[in-house]
């Protein structure tokens, strides 16, 4: 990834204007598809990997996922699957019809007969990055289509992307299909409730991007404070499993003996074989800040805990892309003693915010019965 933006427009504009030329003249084979995210194997491209494989879609069509840590793949890939670092993704762009985005992209200007694709990773709740997502360049020519879960993202999505609203079309994320799925049995033990923590990262250095002062792994518990926050959560016979963001660090906190609270790190979850949107649909409630996920966690129709300890900072530097007093369907928690009453109002089934949640939920999801991952492929032309 490259994360200056004048260096990545001079390239956009010389190096990969030339492939983009010659892209027009190379013969694509319909029998292949492109899975491409240099942020790893995971979110919608994962997902949707999985729905071509669990159908058998690599029995007609060549499948070459083109992401970073591949090396982890390669040695269990199935039949008519290909595992290969991102920049060599560059290579099977030129000869691939269909091709799929997640996290990042490759600014070539696909030809008429390429079906590309940006899935992303979240419908928008914090403002544009300029760093993380628009490069100043038209980005019409890069994707036929990219998504936007509901008519409402229509014109936010256009422009988070710089494309014309021709170029998005509506659906939603195909890893939302697996709450839709029969439950995963996962060994997470015998509570009253299990709730799951999903902070949002304030500070990146390999982003260059600073939101906002981030002290602590949680807001409104310092990380001297965690330990009698897992006491607490054991008296009241609750699990809080915190999967912290992939830039975030908790290896300083010797929290291997906590039992209620869970601190995992994006290292620490994978190994544990979970997949986080199946643990989602496990879960009691949710609590998050800025993070995307709730959108998605609203088809679920379960609490969901917002922590604002720093919203008038985040505002400032970061802003929203919507309204985040509308688009706030769950108890807003700015003090430990919110995050608390979040917690009792779970366990004795207190859900006052049901009503905004089916509210927001109409607004924010347009797609709710499981089949992102099939409209997916449809809008590539992608058939068995």
């Amino acid at each position: 990834m490259i994360k200056n933006v004048f260096l990545k427009n001079l390239l956009i504009g010389s190096v990969f204007k030339g492939i983009s030329g010659v892209n027009q003249f190379i013969p694509k084979n319909d029998q292949k598809i492109l899975l491409y995210s240099d942020l790893g194997f995971r979110d919608n491209v994962k997902y949707l990997y999985d729905y071509l494989i669990q159908h058998n879609y690599n029995e007609k069509y060549q499948i070459i996922c083109a992401v970073k840590g591949y090396q982890k793949f390669t040695g269990s890939a199935p039949k008519n699957v290909v595992f290969t670092r991102p920049f060599s993704g560059i290579f099977a762009y030129l000869r691939t019809t269909h091709v799929f985005y997640c996290f990042g992209k490759l600014p070539i200007s696909a030809t008429r007969k390429q079906k590309v694709i940006q899935m992303w990773h979240g419908t928008s709740f914090k403002g544009f990055a300029q760093n993380q997502t628009q490069t100043g360049a038209n980005a019409n020519s890069f994707y036929t289509y990219v998504y936007a879960s509901s008519p409402y993202f229509v014109p936010i999505v256009a422009r988070k992307f710089n494309v014309d609203r021709n170029h998005v079309a509506i659906c939603g994320h195909p890893r939302t299909d697996v709450f839709y799925e029969p439950k995963a049995n996962y060994a997470l033990g015998d509570f009253k409730k299990i709730l799951v923590w999903l902070p949002t990262f304030r500070q990146s250095k390999r982003l260059g991007q600073t939101d906002t002062k981030q002290d602590s792994i949680l807001p409104f518990l310092a990380d001297s404070e965690l330990a009698h926050f897992n006491d607490y959560l054991q008296e009241k016979d609750v699990k809080v499993i915190v999967k912290l963001h992939p830039m975030q660090d908790v290896s300083e906190i010797d929290h291997a003996g906590w039992k209620n609270l869970v601190l995992m790190s994006n290292s620490e979850f994978e190994k544990s074989g979970m997949d986080l949107y199946r643990l989602l649909n496990l879960s009691d409630g949710l609590l998050t800040d800025y993070s995307s996920v709730f959108y998605d966690y609203l088809l679920l129709d379960k609490p969901i805990g917002f922590t604002e300890s720093d919203v008038e900072e985040y505002e400032k530097k970061r802003g929203f892309a919507v309204d985040p007093d509308k688009f706030r369907p769950g108890q807003r928690i700015r003090q430990q003693a919110d995050l608390r009453l979040f917690i009792e109002n779970v366990i004795t089934g207190n859900d006052a915010f049901k009503p905004d949640r089916k509210k927001i939920n109409l607004i924010a999801n347009r797609n709710q019965n499981g089949t992102n991952s099939e409209q997916s492929l449809k809008l590539s032309d992608i058939h068995m």
